[in-house]
């Protein structure tokens, strides 16, 4: 099964992208983010991210993708608040369009399954990934996309098969 972890942070989309087997892998060639192209606005900043949001999850296929829900609850500034729902938005969208699931997993849920705190998700052993070191960009939000799909990975069957 491959599992496609998203978060959010900083206006771009962090990838967690991995695959279950014998032992738990990252998937090989998986894009690690996607950051709004400069110099596009309105419209056509809208359809060129969400194009390349669809290019990436069609291209690694996921059987799920878990969106790392915000912590943040109070003092959203209007353009943060819009950017973060537009890219959910997009995200969802192509997920939609390309027939996988998608669902927006809060940071208790994968701290659980983790067993990991829930303002830490990232603070998971490496080991479980097979690595020694952080993947780039793991401080910007990516250990979150990784814990995420970390957590759905190790979700019983019963409810990953639903």
């Amino acid at each position: 099964m491959k599992v496609l972890g998203i978060a959010i942070a900083a206006g771009a989309l962090q990838y967690g992208a991995l695959r279950s087997g014998p032992t738990t892998s990252l998937i090989p060639g998986a894009p690690e983010r996607l950051v709004k192209a400069n110099g596009l606005m309105g419209t056509d900043l809208v359809a060129d991210t969400y194009r390349r949001i669809k290019q990436d999850i069609h291209g690694l296929s996921p059987s799920l993708v878990i969106l790392v829900a915000t912590r943040k609850n109070a003092q959203w500034s209007y353009r943060q608040a819009a950017d973060r729902a537009s890219l959910e938005a997009l995200v969802q969208l192509a997920c939609h369009e390309e027939g996988i699931r998608c669902e927006e997993w809060k940071t208790d849920k994968i701290g659980k399954l983790l067993e990991v705190p829930p303002k830490a998700i990232d603070s998971f052993e490496l080991e479980q990934l097979g690595l020694t070191t952080r993947p780039v960009y793991w401080t910007q939000g990516r250990g979150d996309a990784f814990a995420a799909a970390l957590a759905a990975l190790n979700e019983s069957p019963a409810q990953t098969d639903r």
